[in-house]
């Protein structure tokens, strides 16, 4: 339950002309991430009746925060949530939703079985943050040097590619036209790569990438989509390409991990994303 809108609002005016160090500005604006909670859809009215702040200025302040990453537009509500850029800021804030303690026992099954490391995240403007890493416990083992807080390119990787197929057409497009514009690698090339990712998720529900990044890593990602808390996240296994050919990870680690991202997907009680 929230606290009256005059616990939300921000110091009074006179706090910063007591302290020149005191930013009116910036505590504003975290007072309107402060209203959000776990899945929580908000329009710009309910925010101005949670932190008692004028209705001009929410507006400014939101449309602010969504173009930088920290809050969402919902396509269908038009109403706000917490960003992807907020989520990788802070892991306590990823951990609200359960999905860290619900995720972890499988993840660690997996690791074990295959000898890979595996991992989950989500998208951070054009790249991919990465929010849990673990590793097999096994001697004999094919691990990547990836961590939390790692951050790699969407169209790069496999886990990057899972959530570009994963994701809502307009979040889609919105990737695509950020992708085009920076053109660090040819267009076509990028075009291509993601068609290829949408025919072989059609086909078996996981994503493929052989040597990605010149990293000489390969791997393989799955989607998670949690409707209920209006959240996207791509689950990964990977390790060196030296040790891991295409064919494995076609035919043992994809279908592997497909599995345990269903397990995961009924243990946070989510219904299926696509039958």
């Amino acid at each position: 339950m929230h606290a009256p809108a005059s616990e939300h609002r921000p110091a009074p005016r006179n706090t910063e002309d007591r302290n020149p160090n005191f930013v009116y500005a910036l505590a504003k604006g975290l007072e309107i991430l402060a209203a959000f909670s776990e899945g929580e859809l908000l329009g710009n009215q309910q925010l101005v009746e949670r932190t008692g702040l004028p209705k001009a200025t929410v507006s400014r302040l939101t449309s602010t925060l969504v173009q930088l990453g920290y809050l969402r537009l919902d396509p269908i509500t038009r109403k706000l949530c917490m960003g992807n850029r907020l989520v990788g800021m802070g892991m306590r804030v990823q951990r609200h939703i359960g999905l860290h303690r619900a995720a972890r026992p499988f993840m660690e099954r997996l690791a074990n079985q295959t000898g890979l490391t595996v991992s989950f995240g989500t998208r951070d403007r054009l790249g991919i943050v990465f929010l849990e890493v673990l590793r097999p416990d096994a001697a004999t083992r094919l691990v990547t040097n990836t961590g939390q807080g790692s951050v790699l390119p969407l169209e790069q990787t496999s886990i990057g590619l899972a959530y570009i197929v994963g994701a809502p057409v307009k979040e889609q497009t919105s990737i695509l036209d950020g992708l085009r514009r920076r053109a660090s690698t040819p267009w076509d090339t990028v075009r291509q790569q993601i068609e290829r990712a949408h025919q072989e998720y059609d086909r078996h529900g996981f994503v493929t990438y052989h040597r990605s990044l010149g990293r000489e890593v390969s791997g393989v990602g799955v989607p998670l989509m949690l409707p209920r808390r209006n959240a996207l996240y791509a689950f990964h296994c990977a390790g060196p390409a030296s040790g891991l050919t295409l064919a494995r990870l076609r035919h043992e680690v994809g279908p592997q991990l497909l599995a345990t991202v269903r397990d995961i997907r009924a243990a946070m009680l989510e219904p299926a994303a696509r039958s």
